[in-house]
């Protein structure tokens, strides 16, 4: 039925009954509003800059989850495309579903859209549809996690030992730390929408792409870089050798993808720091 108001009646009788009974019956049937996309954002960096093929990305708008935050669910060791009522598909093929809510809805974007000039984005919730968004698809949109996670600040960071950076926690000069982040494209081997890294036997891949990193605006040796192990693939891990002249204090850390070291095409955002003895 159309959204509106139905009134009606129905007779009930029984051979008990010495007369059948009418009661009038009124159904209400509401129209869902359809769910409003107002951005899609690098789910590290926030930026809007495109998206690229297996990147944590986080849409915003109204209506478009629960009210209350639902997170998605892993079986067999893959990402689940659904989760709180929300799905999101890309050019019709759904996504891994990191958590789905009213206001921000996160997912992983298919490593299909691949080669492409741009992908339809369609949000459902309930069944409603919101309406089609075409997004420009790039190579690579790389973007550091911030442990606020407001895009800015000190990132998701790994000292030597394995805990947390921070300035209550710097890291010594040439100690290797991990760095924590998504959108570096696409892989080799390819890697597997929603899979989780180096689990029941699927690899540790490394992007297409060559990573190089500068600390405090000072080159840094990446040792690794590549799937995070036991994350969900799209979330990238980078080893980086701080270096030995690299001042003291917060500084600026930048990971980078290109075609070569001497030619970077992007680079993650401003504003991400590392704790430094």
């Amino acid at each position: 039925l159309t959204g509106g108001k139905y009134t009606t009646t129905v007779t009930i009788s029984s051979s008990a009954a010495l007369t059948p009974a009418t009661v009038t019956v009124t159904l209400t049937v509401s129209t869902p509003v359809p769910p409003l996309v107002t951005s899609v954002n690098n789910a590290a960096s926030y930026s809007t800059a495109g998206v690229s093929p297996g990147e944590n990305i986080v849409i915003f708008g109204t209506g478009i989850g629960p009210a209350t935050l639902v997170g998605g669910t892993v079986t067999n060791n893959v990402w689940n495309n659904s989760a709180g009522g929300v799905q999101v598909t890309f050019d019709g093929v759904a996504a891994p579903v990191i958590y789905a809510s009213a206001l921000a809805t996160s997912v992983m974007v298919p490593y299909g859209v691949a080669g492409r000039q741009s992908t339809t984005i369609v949000l459902s919730y309930q069944n409603a549809q919101s309406a089609p968004l075409v997004y420009n698809v790039v190579q690579a949109a790389p973007g550091i996690y911030s442990q606020n996670a407001s895009g800015t600040g000190p990132g998701a960071i790994l000292n030597q030992d394995g805990s947390v950076n921070g300035p209550a926690n710097p890291a010594a000069k040439n100690s290797v730390v991990a760095v924590y982040m998504t959108g570096e494209g696409v892989t080799t081997p390819a890697s597997i929408d929603g899979a989780l890294a180096s689990v029941n036997g699927t690899s540790l891949n490394k992007p297409q792409l060559v990573v190089s990193a500068t600390v405090a605006g000072i080159p840094a040796n990446v040792q690794y870089a590549g799937s995070a192990p036991t994350l969900i693939y799209g979330v990238m891990q980078v080893n980086v050798q701080i270096p030995a002249n690299t001042p003291s204090g917060a500084q600026p850390i930048v990971i980078s993808l290109g075609t070569s070291t001497t030619a970077v095409s992007f680079s993650t955002q401003t504003g991400i720091t590392l704790a430094v003895q």
